[in-house]
């Protein structure tokens, strides 16, 4: 067995693991886990400007591409700083590992005024995590890291944080470091299969519901879909899990619209797949879904837990797909024109068109701009709010948005995480000017990485969201929003990016397309009428 340090131990795990890209900020509570990582080019060390930023840059890595990627902090301040990014990821089903220092040895009484302190840490990170473990020895660290992966991607994804004591990273041991770790897929209980071939088989009106559970099982879902003449409907976050040009797409469930309701109470089963059919996806469970309800999740957990289900399924989505549809009897796909007819007319006149012609406007010069295999990553602000109905995605992993959390600053840092694990592929980051000055100083992160990330910034002075509900909750008072901003354009050309600013969509589009033909980083402003 090889003698390692405590910080070659987490490098022997992560490669065992398959990680191979960590964001983060060194510093002296993680100084050993760095020097480890000087000897190790095949991993990539991306140095952010803020713990939260590294966060948001594992998770948007982890949803462009569906690998994992290890974010690094420090004890106390590093951990909180990147609690809301955890927040996020837990939230929306978004796989990272955390590698985290705290203090000790165990044997130190707690609340002695150290450097980093924090009453409970542990306390802190099982409250954001799908998994937690502290480790003990420099011997158990690759097999925790590993055990820390498996767990996040065998069950319903999540953060899985690892705890170091901080005087492990540079203390040696014997390392018994584990074999590659290999998940396979979970296949379905067979009996299970027949069973819900024979519901799908006996339905007049089936539908088909996609959560990110469903991401990487699109050509199981579409032969599905053609096989039965199903409609597909995708929750936010599984937007891109079916194409939303093909003829049976419903297109996504992003906020109440009577035309669809009315359309969903016509179907008589429905196929859940990876989607927890949580308050979010079904507007606090009014969305009408039938009673003959088939679940598939790979997590046991989430199967029956918001609603209850006539068969579920504890497997893999692309695994069960795939034995349902050859489990179905051997006939030709039924005749629905009907059905045609009212998807067809359910996405040609979209209710957030009618509510927001200007956020139309701008998103379709975006997706004109936007190559087909790009990424769009969105913030929490006005237009990104009708981006689930009116920018259509053809492609897996090619939109995000932080819908349950709703964390603003998310998409900056998040469009950087994808840049990183998807190089070749365009990356286009929208934020209003609230939410962007949360995580702003990710530019300089960009621009040491020589990323080519296209950061679009609304600004209407305000926070137009908040203004906009409190006027309607509040007899038309509004609290004070209005914004003191910065230039935008010469803020981006301080951090050496490109940076222009427009205030029409045809410029808009014009900007974002010629940003993605110079590959550099870039920041876009566009200005709107400001509020109040």
């Amino acid at each position: 067995m090889p003698t390692l340090t405590g910080g070659q131990a987490v490098v022997a795990g992560l490669r065992q693991a398959g990680v191979t890209a960590l964001f983060g900020i060194p510093g002296v509570h993680n100084g050993g886990l760095y020097d480890a990582l000087l000897d190790a080019p095949d991993i990539r060390v991306v140095i952010t400007r803020h713990e939260q930023g590294a966060a948001f840059m594992a998770d948007g890595y982890a949803r462009a591409s569906g690998r994992i990627a290890c974010l690094a902090t420090i004890t106390g301040p590093g951990v909180t700083n990147a609690a809301t990014g955890l927040g996020e990821a837990y939230a929306e089903s978004s796989p990272l590992l955390h590698v985290a220092t705290s203090l000790g040895p165990p044997s130190r009484p707690p609340d002695t005024g150290e450097l980093h302190e924090i009453k409970d840490q542990s306390g802190v990170l099982r409250a954001l995590v799908a998994h937690h473990q502290t480790v003990a020895s420099v011997a158990e660290i690759p097999a925790a890291i590993l055990r820390g992966v498996r767990a996040v991607s065998s069950d319903r994804p999540g953060p899985a944080s690892i705890e170091i004591p901080l005087h492990l990273l540079t203390a040696t041991a014997e390392v018994d470091v584990p074999p590659p770790l290999r998940i396979p897929p979970r296949a379905p209980d067979p009996q299970t299969v027949e069973r819900a071939a024979e519901l799908l088989a006996g339905a007049r009106a089936p539908l088909i519901m996609l959560g990110s559970g469903a991401m990487d099982a699109g050509a199981e879902v579409e032969a599905l879909a053609e096989r039965l003449q199903a409609p597909v409907l995708t929750s936010n976050t599984g937007k891109g899990a079916f194409c939303d040009a093909h003829p049976l797409s419903l297109g996504c469930k992003n906020r109440r619209d009577d035309a669809l309701f009315d359309f969903l109470r016509t179907r008589d089963a429905a196929l859940v797949v990876g989607c927890r059919l949580g308050a979010r996806a079904t507007d606090d469970g009014r969305l009408p879904l039938p009673d003959t309800l088939i679940q598939i999740d790979r997590a046991a957990r989430e199967l029956g837990r918001a609603r209850p289900v006539s068969l579920p399924i504890h497997a893999d989505a692309a695994a069960a797909l795939s034995e349902i549809l050859e489990a179905l009897p051997d006939a030709p796909p039924p005749d629905a024109p009907e059905t045609l007819t009212a998807v067809r007319e359910l996405r040609a006149h979209p209710q957030d068109a009618l509510d927001d012609p200007r956020a139309a406007a701008i998103l379709r010069e975006l997706r004109q701009a936007l190559p087909a295999d790009g990424v769009l990553v969105n913030d929490m602000t006005m237009v990104s709010y009708r981006a689930a109905a009116l920018f259509p995605v053809d492609a897996p992993r090619s939109y995000m948005f932080p819908i349950y959390f709703g964390t603003l600053g998310f998409s900056l840092p998040a469009a950087i995480g994808a840049q990183v694990a998807c190089p070749q592929r365009p990356v286009l980051s929208l934020s209003g000017d609230g939410g962007f000055l949360f995580t702003a100083e990710e530019l300089a992160t960009a621009m040491r990485e020589q990323l080519p990330v296209v950061a679009v910034v609304f600004n209407d002075s305000s926070y137009a969201a908040i203004d906009g509900n409190f006027r309607d909750n509040f007899g038309g008072r509004s609290v004070d929003v209005r914004l003191h901003n910065p230039d935008f354009a010469a803020l981006g050309r301080a951090f050496g990016a490109a940076a222009e600013t427009v205030d029409a969509p045809p410029a808009l589009g014009r900007a974002v397309a010629h940003a993605f033909e110079q590959r550099r980083p870039t920041l876009i402003e566009y200005r709107l009428p400001p509020v109040g």
